[in-house]
């Protein structure tokens, strides 16, 4: 098994050294300057349009190239209000959309699902950002399309073909606490055959201080170091103009310390990720018809060891799926889409009292989408077979109606459904083989108001969303002379609803480009029923679930620089043990951009929590103060 010290090894033996050799063989062509970047337009999740009714967040190459972010986590903290459960840097990073719990947001890689069968969820900090080259958050039940899981939402980042011709991208970065970070990226081949090579090599020691308490005196926090390495390699066959094969493999290999709540003062906890993912992807393209097959290897493990509690634990799971579907025009503005889905997963853990489990699951799936004047309709259909079990009968029907030029209503209604993980139901101690699945219903509604011109433009949209789930799956805590473990159970109900606002503008004042986004988020997921052994009450908020969340940006640039500013708000909410109070982090950083004959790179320096703020997201999880990171970006032709 590859580890990440042999990963930093050959990439500073053998990558770095091999790709920029190979660079001088490169074809050469003049570079454009950093405001000019391609767009890599975000990669459709089915041949029909998944998203209509739906509100969704888009994160282009160009938000990626202008701020550095490590991960598909801090992404999105950087860029939407999402309340993103994070443990602190390089640590556990989950979502929980519009009040969710982690495992009602769907992870897709080129619609892949990367779904953990045993945990249910994903860690977004195991997520590269190097490895993609845009991302897109799709809020709203999404089960007729994707299937159990995708309750709050899922998100999707996918890997573009781009006609750019030959290049080389390095990325280099050191800052606070001892981090650095290097990327190379090789983009090369010809017109019909083209390759893409991605390696990356991380590290933190993350001895930043902070305080329990305001007056207490200032610690270390320790035994937080991070190793994080990984390759992605694809390859693309255009075999003609209209079919188009794709390969895929990633390695990664990540080795990270749990470090000590601040109620303790040591740990010796630690925890290494393997992952080995394959995919395959056939796509072609007719007059009337198109067709695309995936299939795809999931082969993942973690090892934990703790040595003062003597725990030294592997587990491990291996999914195989396929998917086949086409989508065929039937008449003018009337297209059907429809195709087949099957998943074979093994996971074996010391913790199941059968060493292997498996778990079979097949799914039909299909979508009528009709188009007429202003109007767009999208009627969904998916049932599902986990093992011998039937889901419901999975619906979504959706609209659009452009009211005006320039104003747009969406509407949707969804019914979605979750079956229990691995772990949920054979964990031992704590897993319940009697529960049953979530499911449950959401409706929203929304307004999109776009006006502009080339040096002007501004875009306002307004979504609300009501959403009851039943028997929702959530892993309580241990009750005195009950148990004295956590275990899952099913809550009867619980209601969600909420607000979310987003807003962009731009404006051209001379040769400076002014850019401003912002977000709200108003979310109320609560308890539908009382659990008085758990002390929770009918009408509690959820926990680790905010409110209010908010997020406001602007960005300033000229031809040779630019800035950038971001302040993030979330609400208090409440904990296990205690109440996660509100705070607000600001992030703000600046780069200068230059060219020279075939190269063109960018020199820039960013502040995180640049205010110093005291918080955490998870109680008893310190979060990093005031940190800096500088680094270069170089792109070779």
């Amino acid at each position: 098994m590859f580890r990440c010290h042999l990963y930093a090894d050959v990439l500073n033996r053998f990558c770095l050294p091999a790709l920029l050799w190979i660079i001088p063989w490169i074809s050469s062509g003049q570079m454009d300057t950093l405001q000019s970047l391609k767009e890599v337009t975000v990669t459709a999740l089915r041949i029909d349009f998944t998203d209509v009714g739906k509100h969704t967040d888009g994160i282009d190459s160009q938000d990626l190239a202008r701020i550095r972010y490590d991960n598909l986590a801090t992404l999105l903290m950087g860029q939407t209000p999402l309340f993103v459960r994070s443990y602190g840097n390089g640590t556990l990073a989950t979502l929980g959309i519009r009040g969710g719990s982690a495992n009602h947001t769907q992870l897709l890689w080129n619609g892949i699902p990367l779904r953990n069968p045993m945990l249910g969820m994903v860690d977004l900090s195991l997520i590269p950002s190097v490895f993609f080259d845009n991302a897109s958050v799709h809020y709203g039940g999404h089960g007729a399309a994707f299937g159990s899981g995708a309750i709050g939402g899922l998100i999707s980042f996918a890997n573009e073909r781009t006609p750019d011709p030959n290049t080389v991208h390095l990325h280099l970065s050191a800052g606070s606490w001892d981090r650095r970070l290097a990327e190379v990226r090789a983009d090369y081949g010809s017109k019909a055959l083209r390759f893409s090579t991605r390696v990356f090599s991380q590290y933190m020691l993350n001895n930043f201080r902070y305080r329990v308490l305001k007056e207490l005196p200032e610690r270390n926090q320790v035994h937080h170091k991070l190793d994080n390495a990984g390759l992605l390699q694809e390859a693309t066959w255009q075999m003609s103009a209209r079919e188009r094969l794709t390969g895929r493999l990633w390695f990664q290999d990540t080795d990270r310390q749990i470090p000590p709540l601040s109620t303790q003062k040591s740990s010796a906890a630690a925890q290494q990720d393997h992952a080995v993912r394959a995919s395959l992807h056939w796509a072609r393209n007719g007059d009337r018809i198109d067709w695309q097959v995936k299939a795809a290897m999931l082969d993942e493990s973690i090892d934990y060891q703790d040595s003062l509690i003597q725990l030294f634990t592997h587990h491990q799971f291996r999914t195989w799926l396929a998917e086949g579907e086409f989508s065929l025009t039937l008449a003018p503005g009337l297209r059907l889409a429809s195709g087949l889905y099957g998943e074979q997963v093994q996971a074996s853990s010391v913790n199941y009292q059968d060493a292997m489990r498996q778990r079979r699951q097949i799914a039909a799936f299909a979508s009528l989408r009709y188009v007429q004047d202003a109007w767009i309709w999208r009627f969904q259909l998916r049932e599902e077979v986990t093992q011998s079990s039937w889901s419901p009968l999975l619906l979504d029907l959706s609209t659009e109606w452009l009211i005006i030029k320039n104003l747009r209503w969406k509407a949707s209604l969804s019914r979605n459904y979750r079956v229990p993980s691995l772990n949920d139901l054979h964990w031992r101690p704590g897993g319940n083989e009697d529960l049953v699945p979530e499911s449950g219903w959401t409706v929203e509604s929304g307004i999109t108001l776009t006006v502009g011109q080339t040096r002007r433009k501004f875009q306002a949209s307004l979504t609300a969303y009501t959403r009851t789930l039943d028997q929702w799956i959530m892993w309580m805590p241990p009750v005195r002379d009950l148990r004295n473990f956590w275990s899952p159970i099913n809550v009867a109900l619980v209601h969600s609803k909420g607000i979310e606002f987003r807003q962009e503008a731009m404006w051209m004042l001379g040769s400076f480009q002014l850019d401003l986004h912002g977000g709200i988020d108003m979310t109320w997921s609560t308890f539908g029923t009382a659990l008085p052994v758990f002390t929770i009450e009918e009408g509690d908020q959820l926990f680790y679930v905010p409110v209010e969340n908010v997020l406001g940006g602007l960005t300033v640039s000229r031809k040779g620089w630019s800035m950038y500013y971001r302040q993030h708000w979330f609400g208090s909410a409440p904990g296990i043990n205690e109440e996660v109070k509100a705070a607000t982090v600001g992030m703000a950083g600046g780069a200068v951009h230059f060219s020279h004959a075939d190269v063109r790179g960018s020199l820039y320096l960013q502040a995180e929590n640049i205010w110093n703020v005291p918080y955490r997201i998870i109680e008893r999880r310190p979060m990093p103060g005031r940190s800096f990171v500088g680094g270069v970006r170089l792109r070779f032709e």
